[in-house]
This record gives C-alpha cells, structure tokens and sequence, in this order.
C-alpha cells in the first residue's frame, strides 16, 4: 500500500470521527426533529468511514467484485437497519 494514500484515508478517518463526535455532541441539545437530521448525517459519516476502510485499508478495491459487494453491502445495510430502528421506535 501506498503510505501516502494510507496517510490521507487515515485523516480523513479522523476527520469524519471528529465531525460524528461533534454531532453526536450537539444532538442531545436539539429537539426531536433535528435529532433524526443529526442521527442521519452520524450513520452516513459512519457509512463514508466504512467505504474507506474497505477500499484503503483493506485494499479491496481491486478484489473480485463479489468479495468487494458483499463487505460493501455491509457497510451500507447495517446504518441502514440502525436508522429504521430508530425511526420505528
């Protein structure tokens, strides 16, 4: 792996972590409505940091497809499952 593209997926990684943390941070002082706004842009810094690691880190961006798609898929139905139980309950 190449350390210059490691080093720019890695703070990048930070980067989202810290504006979720902030986020998250910031929800508990917010009505209702906005919470769902806030928990929506958390779950898809969440899904940002998942597409990141599973392309850099993992270096699966140029695996066979089906070993790509599946860990893909992953990464976008568990917020995906997060956010409709949240909504539902």
């Amino acid at each position: 792996m190449n350390f210059r593209i490691a080093l720019k997926a890695y703070l990048y990684l930070i980067g989202l972590t810290v504006i979720s943390a902030f986020l998250g941070g910031m929800e508990l002082s917010v009505t209702d409505n906005i919470k769902n706004v806030f928990l929506a842009g958390i779950l898809m810094i969440s899904t940002f940091k998942g597409l990141q690691i599973i392309d850099v880190f993992m270096e699966l961006k140029h695996a066979p497809k089906f070993w790509r798609n599946l860990l893909l898929s992953y990464v976008i139905l568990i917020p995906t499952i997060i956010a409709l139980i949240y909504l539902i309950f």
